[in-house]
C-alpha cells in the first residue's frame, strides 16, 4: 500500500494570508482533507498533519511527516501579494527528479480544472532549498501555492469550500498519477 503525508500550512495563532474574508489556514485545511478523502477512496494510506485549526509549525510536520516514512508528501498552502496562479515547488536534493515529476503531476491536474500556472519552481538560498519542508522531507516532496487570495479571479475559484474540495481533487489526481493508481 503506497503512503502519502499531506501536510497542511498555518493553523491555530498562524492565519497565513488574509483576504476576502478567507484564512489561508482554513483553506489549507478544506483542500489537505479533500485531498485524503481522495487518496484513502483509492487504497493509499494517508496522514495528514493537522485535522483541525491547530498551532502547526513546520519543524513539527517535518518530523511527523519523516516519522510516518511515506512514498511522496505534498504541502498544502495558498498565496497572497499581488499575483495569479497556481504554483508548485519542488526539491533540489537527492529527491529532485522524482519531486519535479509530482510536480508536473499535481500542476497537470491544476491546468485541467481551468486554473493558470506560474509553473513549477524551486526556491534556493545559499544552495539549498529555502522551504524547510522541501530541504527536511526525507521523500520525494512539493509545496503547492493554490491560488492568490487577494486576487479577484483567483479568489473566484477558490471562495467556496466546495471549490476548495475541487483543488483538493486535483492535487490528488496528481499525486495517483503520479503513483500509477487509476482514477475511478
Amino acid at each position: 500500500m503506497k503512503r502519502v503525508f499531506i501536510g497542511v500550512g498555518h493553523g491555530g495563532k498562524d492565519p497565513g494570508a488574509v483576504a476576502n474574508g478567507l484564512r489561508e489556514a482554513d483553506v489549507n485545511l478544506v483542500m489537505g482533507l479533500a485531498i485524503a478523502e481522495v487518496l484513502k477512496n483509492h487504497g493509499v494510506e494517508v496522514r495528514l498533519s493537522r485535522t483541525g485549526d491547530e498551532n502547526d509549525p513546520t519543524s513539527q510536520e517535518v518530523a511527523e511527516c519523516n516519522a510516518f516514512a511515506p512514498d511522496l508528501a505534498v504541502e498544502c498552502h495558498n498565496n497572497a501579494g499581488g499575483g495569479k496562479g497556481f504554483e508548485v515547488f519542488r526539491q533540489t536534493n537527492g529527491y529532485c527528479v522524482q519531486s519535479e515529476k509530482l510536480a508536473k503531476a499535481i500542476e497537470a491536474r491544476v491546468k485541467a480544472i481551468g486554473q493558470n500556472s506560474r509553473g513549477v519552481k524551486t526556491n534556493v538560498k545559499n544552495g539549498v532549498d529555502y522551504f524547510g519542508w522541501c530541504r527536511q522531507v526525507k521523500c520525494p516532496a512539493v509545496l503547492c501555492e493554490g491560488a492568490f487570495l487577494d486576487n479577484g479571479q483567483d479568489f473566484q475559484m477558490i471562495a467556496t469550500e466546495a471549490k476548495q474540495k475541487v483543488f483538493g481533487a486535483a492535487y490528488a489526481k496528481g499525486v495517483l498519477d503520479y503513483l500509477g493508481i487509476a482514477w475511478r
